[in-house]
């Protein structure tokens, strides 16, 4: 896996008191570190369209210090804030003057995904950023469907085929962060999922040092591109 990163929380009270404010918060173990990940690593200054979000998502917290920079597109969750885009179907968002796009846990529920990235290409001037996060070792999750699980060999393939420098981090890497995540959607008291989560991520980091194929398990995909 060379060339590629990974994103884990770590075992410092920083990280640690955010995990379990996620936890309160009802999160899933991908979406916390995801969430941290968005925190630490991304910052967006630029108007910044969000598509499939729905105007609901509390990821944008993490990225923007101005709401107002944030246009958000869907087809399902439509409310005032929210402008009607069928994802499916060519689009051009070129009117918006966006100089970012974000899609997040969207992609696997596109059938028609060459459409929709050939539209977030065309709506992107050149150096425009896409940020991208879909799910891998994930449940199924029909909104209103669900099609497909992306390795990060496909996603850095195909977005570089459609025109994108692309940087690939994977999200919750390791044997005990995967088994994090499927067990959170079994206990139900906070309690025990933060301690179980404060056991796993040590075990987590010796299996970093001892197993072999530690990257090859993960929760997500998280994609940094730029347009060429």
């Amino acid at each position: 896996m060379q060339g590629i990163n990974f994103f884990n929380i770590r075992f410092n009270p920083s990280d640690l008191l955010f995990l379990y404010k996620q936890i309160i918060a009802g999160k899933s173990y991908m979406r916390a570190t995801h969430n941290l990940f968005l925190k630490k690593k991304i910052t967006m200054n630029k108007l910044t369209g969000d598509l499939g979000s729905g105007g609901k998502n509390n990821y944008n917290e993490f990225i923007f210090k101005d709401v107002s920079l944030i246009k958000s597109f869907d087809f399902y969750k439509t409310n005032n804030k929210t402008i009607k885009l069928n994802l499916e179907k060519d689009f051009n968002l070129k009117k918006y003057k966006l100089k970012n796009i974000l899609i997040f846990n969207v992609f696997e529920h596109i059938y028609e995904k060459e459409i929709l990235l050939n539209s977030i290409s065309k709506s992107l001037k050149k150096n425009g950023k896409l940020e991208l996060f879909v799910p891998f070792m994930y449940k199924y999750h029909g909104d209103p469907n669900d099609y497909y699980r992306f390795t990060h060999s496909y996603l850095k393939k195909f977005l570089e085929k459609s025109g994108f420098k692309v940087k690939i981090t994977l999200i919750g890497a390791g044997q005990f962060n995967v088994i994090l995540e499927i067990l959170f959607k079994y206990f139900k008291l906070n309690i025990i999922k933060i301690i179980l989560s404060t056991i796993f991520i040590i075990f987590n980091k010796i299996f970093y040092f001892a197993s072999k194929d530690f990257k090859n398990y993960y929760c997500g995909i998280h994609c940094s591109c730029i347009k060429n």
